[in-house]
C-alpha cells in the first residue's frame, strides 16, 4: 500500500501569501466604512498647476492709468496750403489777397485769413466785387487819420499803376503812393487828390515821406472814367506819372530793394464822407 502524499510546501506559502491579502483588504473596506458615509463615494482630487493665461481687454482697471492706443501706420492728412492770389489779379476774383497790409494810424487792424490766398472781407471797410475795392467811409473826427492797404511790389525793379473812381470827397484826401515799408512814416513819394465837393476834375499834390513835404500840386485832371496814377520805382528811387501822360514828377530817393504800394486816404477833423473805388491796378516787373 502506498503513501500519502502531503501538500508541498510551496503551496502551502501561496495559500498563506493569499490568505493574508485578502485579509488586509477586509480590514481597510472595514476602516473605510467607519469613517466615509457609505452611499458617498471617495471623491478623487487631481492636483495640477497651471500658468494663467491673459486674456485681452480693452478696460483699464480702476486706479490705473489711461491706455494710449498704439499710432497707426497711416499719417495723418496734410493741409493743402493756398498760396497767396497775387497782387493785380486778386480784385477780378472777387478778392483781397492775403499780401495786402492792412494799415491804420490809430493802430493795429484785425483781418480774418479765409484759408484761399484771400482775406475774409470785408478788410478794414474796403471790399472786392466787380474788379474794383470799393469802401464807403463816414465819421467825425476829432484830429487826421490815416487809413489803408500796403502791397509788396514784387520787384527791385518796375511799375505800379492804379486808378480811382470817385463818387464823393467832400472833406478827405484820398493817397497813393510807394514807400520803403508799409508805413506812412517811411521814405516815399505820395501822390493825393484833394477834398472838394465836385469830383469831376481835381488835382494831384505830390508829397515827399515822411513828414509830408509837400513838393507841387498839377493843374486839373478830368476824371472821365477815373483817375490814373503810375509809378516807376527802381532799388534806389521811385517817379510818378499822372495818367494818361498828363505830367510826371522828378525822381524821389527811396532806397530799397523791396517797396510797398499803399492806396487809402485821409480822415481829417471833423465831418468826413468818402465814397470810391480803386481799379485797374496793374504790375509789371522789369
Amino acid at each position: 500500500m502506498s503513501e500519502k502524499k502531503g501538500i508541498s510546501p510551496e503551496i502551502i506559502a501561496a495559500l498563506i501569501g493569499v490568505a493574508g491579502t485578502i485579509a488586509v483588504a477586509v480590514l481597510f473596506n472595514n476602516n473605510q466604512s467607519s469613517t466615509s458615509d457609505p452611499a458617498t463615494p471617495a471623491p478623487i482630487v487631481i492636483t495640477a498647476t497651471f500658468e494663467p493665461t491673459a486674456v485681452p481687454t480693452d478696460t483699464v482697471p480702476p486706479g490705473e492709468p489711461t491706455s494710449t492706443p498704439a499710432p497707426t501706420d497711416t499719417p495723418e492728412p496734410t493741409p493743402t496750403e493756398i498760396p497767396p492770389v497775387a497782387i493785380g489779379q486778386d480784385w477780378a476774383q472777387g478778392c483781397i489777397s492775403s499780401l495786402w497790409v492792412p494799415y491804420s494810424s490809430e493802430g493795429p487792424v484785425d483781418v480774418l485769413d479765409g484759408l484761399d490766398g484771400c482775406f475774409l472781407q470785408p478788410v478794414a471797410g474796403f471790399e472786392a466785387a466787380g474788379g474794383k475795392l470799393s469802401f464807403l467811409y463816414e465819421a467825425r473826427l476829432s484830429s487826421a487819420e490815416v487809413h489803408g492797404m500796403f502791397a509788396p511790389l514784387p520787384s527791385a525793379n518796375g511799375t505800379v499803376s492804379v486808378y480811382v473812381r470817385l463818387k464823393e470827397l467832400n472833406t478827405s484826401d484820398i493817397w497813393i503812393g510807394v514807400f520803403a515799408d508799409p508805413s506812412i512814416d517811411s521814405a516815399g513819394l505820395l501822390m493825393t487828390i484833394p477834398a472838394s465837393k465836385d469830383v469831376s476834375s481835381r488835382p494831384f499834390a505830390e508829397w515827399i515821406m515822411p513828414g509830408l513835404e509837400k513838393i507841387t500840386t498839377t493843374s486839373n485832371v478830368n476824371q472821365g472814367n477815373g483817375y490814373g496814377v503810375r509809378f516807376e520805382y527802381t532799388a534806389g528811387s521811385v517817379k510818378a506819372v499822372v495818367l494818361p501822360n498828363v505830367t510826371a514828377t522828378n525822381l524821389i530817393p527811396v532806397s530799397a530793394s523791396q517797396k510797398y504800394l499803399f492806396i487809402g486816404y485821409q480822415g481829417v477833423n471833423g465831418t468826413n464822407r468818402i465814397d470810391a473805388s480803386f481799379f485797374d491796378l496793374v504790375v509789371t516787373e522789369q
